[in-house]
């Protein structure tokens, strides 16, 4: 059981401290590395240099070194090195001119056709299948200048889909639809085969409302080539839902991103609802080693957009929940553990299965 840096084919380990971040709501995964070399002794390897990250003989992360920070005196002699996966250039790079797209075209394509703009080395995967885009609805025009996962990510939330990264550094197109894995996370009083370390629980309902609205337009644009010109067609599309679990009283109002049909805008509020119950409710529990079975060298890694059963006694859960966070750490003090991020199974999906009483159906506003 080890986590191991890979740069140029050769892997790199006795490390002081070294972590790998996995998220399912991010795009790009980070990893932090931390080495004592020995004195004189030459570094193996620079700032932009491709690399993976190996867990357990598992690559769980493929990227640069992106930052190496060394400090020395006549004592110490201490390398830091940051990095994330090759998703990260497109956190960071702006768009050129970018032409229209308006015939039908799915999200994996318009990613590429981003992708291919910047010049990126990336592929796309997509586990999603969200709808095409349309024509009424959709114009993908954009300014020179706009970051390029912003104007992805901004059509990823119109389909209700998640932008992260796998093993091989990819664009994943993920939907909340989580599969059941074996391991559990177990913290039962009196138990002697608890596995959590530690563990923090939060509920939070500060950023949450009891009704949530979204307003916007057709693409006029699009509609007049099409010769459609009725006002009430373009304009005051809208669309909403709500969350019995927050008091009345607690309204959100919001212009939607990009143009937005009425069928369009109850499935956006319904995300957003979601998505700010996730923040608002978050289980945190650290379990040692990388795998689900500590004891099993060969055990899977714990691992994102999975359902794993949480029994812990001192926060009153006992369900299945979704894992949206795994950090692999390694340290002197701790050894070889693993923190693992939980959220509602149902955190990401729309047809929600919780019950009436707390969700109720769309609405029309």
């Amino acid at each position: 059981m080890t986590m191991l840096l890979e740069v140029a084919g050769v892997q790199y380990g006795n490390f002081s401290y070294a972590s790998c971040e996995i998220r399912l709501d991010a795009l790009s995964n980070t990893f932090e590395f931390i080495a004592t070399p020995k004195r004189g002794e030459p570094l193996p390897f620079k700032g932009g240099d491709s690399c993976k990250i190996i867990v357990n003989g598992n690559t769980v992360l493929t990227g640069y070194i992106e930052v190496i920070d060394i400090a020395y005196s006549a004592t110490q002699h201490e390398i830091h090195i940051l990095g994330r996966d090759k998703t990260g250039d497109l956190l960071d790079s702006n768009l050129d001119q970018l032409s229209d797209t308006r015939a039908q075209i799915t999200l994996k394509q318009l990613i590429e056709l981003v992708i291919e703009n910047i010049g990126a080395n990336l592929e796309v995967v997509d586990r999603a299948a969200p709808p095409s885009f349309t024509e009424t609805t959709d114009l993908f025009a954009v300014e020179p200048g706009t970051n390029a996962f912003a104007f992805i990510e901004k059509y990823a939330r119109k389909r209700q889909v998640l932008l992260t990264s796998n093993g091989a550094g990819d664009v994943v197109i993920e939907k909340g639809n989580p599969q059941k894995a074996a391991g559990s996370v177990q913290n039962i009083i009196g138990a002697t085969d608890n596995n959590v370390i530690s563990a923090n629980f939060t509920y939070d309902t500060t950023g949450r409302y009891n009704l949530y609205k979204f307003a916007s337009q057709l693409n006029i644009t699009l509609l007049n080539e099409l010769g459609i010109t009725d006002i009430d067609e373009l304009v005051a599309q809208s669309g909403g839902t709500e969350d019995n679990d927050i008091r009345a009283g607690r309204q959100l109002v919001l212009i939607s991103e990009s143009p937005y049909s009425n069928e369009e805008n109850g499935p956006r509020a319904q995300w957003e609802r979601n998505i700010r119950r996730a923040r608002g409710l978050k289980y945190s529990v650290t379990v040692p080693g990388y795998g689900v079975d500590s004891r099993d060298p060969k055990s899977d890694l714990w691992q994102i957009n999975r359902l794993y059963q949480v029994i812990d006694d001192y926060v009153g859960k006992s369900e299945p929940m979704l894992c949206n966070r795994v950090l692999f750490e390694l340290s002197v003090d701790k050894g070889e553990v693993t923190t693992l991020g939980f959220v509602d199974e149902t955190t990401y999906l729309l047809d929600l299965t919780k019950p009436t009483t707390s969700e109720s159906a769309d609405l029309v506003v």
